[in-house]
């Protein structure tokens, strides 16, 4: 049985190596910076993007249906990547190509086992994995995001109100955390500066903190994106709201920390019963199980 594990393996190994050849994360500019010092592509990349071209056809009418674009497009957002009609496009066009891989080598190994019904359930299982994983890599990522971002929160906050006391403009401040937070919270680091671009670039600043909150889902965000709107609403100052509001972070951070460690000795118990009490009894049996079992010897 075990040789029959053996392309389930293998297929789904050249679903990841094959998803991570193709998978793009550098931006539209930062890609066409890079080609304009590469005369020619390797071989495998142009082999690869030929495929692609191929492809698109299928591609476009497999994401016809406006529902399941629409959730594409929301994993896109909320993973802080290109989110337009030729993103969603190309992404599941890189799946589409993963999945026929992944297909093409299963036929082969169907061939050489003769039809075995294992391998085909097998099979499927693997073809069914290689298009499932680019969507199911996106949500560990989201996920990653936003445990980064409710972790780090209240500190960039505490910066930006200490930024925004000591003179700076609203957007100069987020700005500068953005560029603080960058090198230990990614995440923190990149929305705070990209809000910052965003801003800067023309959108309205409300349109902007929208959108964020559309890539980030968190409560504390939200309820920071309401007071600005509402400073910038009834055009007062945003120094005593933000340090208000700075405090009232504060106070869930050192509630959410109180919870944690009050769970922590519920959470104890069933590592304690598994594995330290058998341990305990042991040592602590032992010596009258061996005078037990010699005095039932000398009987």
């Amino acid at each position: 049985m075990n040789y029959l594990v053996i392309p389930l393996i293998f297929a789904l190994w050249a679903a990841y190596i094959t998803f991570i050849i193709l998978e793009k994360e550098d931006s539209f500019l930062k890609t066409r910076l890079k080609s304009a010092g590469k005369k020619y592509k390797t071989s495998s990349k142009q082999f690869f993007d030929n495929v692609l071209e191929i492809l698109k056809p299928f591609t476009a009418g497999n994401i016809k249906d406006v529902n399941f674009k629409n959730k594409i497009k929301e994993l896109l957002v909320r993973v802080g990547a290109p989110s337009s009609e030729d993103d969603i496009l190309d992404f599941e066009n890189r799946r589409l190509m993963v999945v026929l891989i992944v297909s093409m080598l299963c036929i082969i190994f169907l061939v050489i086992y003769k039809l075995n019904t294992i391998v085909l359930g097998l099979s499927i299982v693997a073809i069914y994995f290689a298009y499932k994983y680019p969507e199911m890599r996106i949500k560990k990522l989201i996920k990653s995001r936003e445990k980064d971002f409710n972790k780090n929160f209240p500190d960039a906050i505490d910066m930006l109100s200490v930024c925004v006391e000591a003179g700076l403009g609203l957007d100069s401040a987020i700005e500068r955390v953005g560029r603080e937070f960058k090198s230990f919270s990614p995440t923190i680091g990149y929305e705070f500066i990209r809000l910052s671009q965003d801003v800067a670039s023309g959108i309205p600043r409300h349109d902007a903190l929208k959108n964020l909150t559309r890539r980030i889902r968190c409560k504390d965000l939200q309820s920071f994106v309401a007071l600005l709107l509402q400073s910038e609403t009834m055009g007062t100052s945003v120094v005593q709201p933000l340090s208000v509001y700075c405090d009232t972070l504060r106070s869930r951070k050192k509630q959410r920390v109180e919870e944690l460690v009050q769970t922590s000795s519920a959470k104890m118990t069933i590592p304690m019963v598994l594995f330290l009490l058998p341990a305990m009894f042991i040592v602590i049996l032992y010596p009258s199980i061996i005078k037990l079992l010699e005095a039932l010897k000398t009987m």
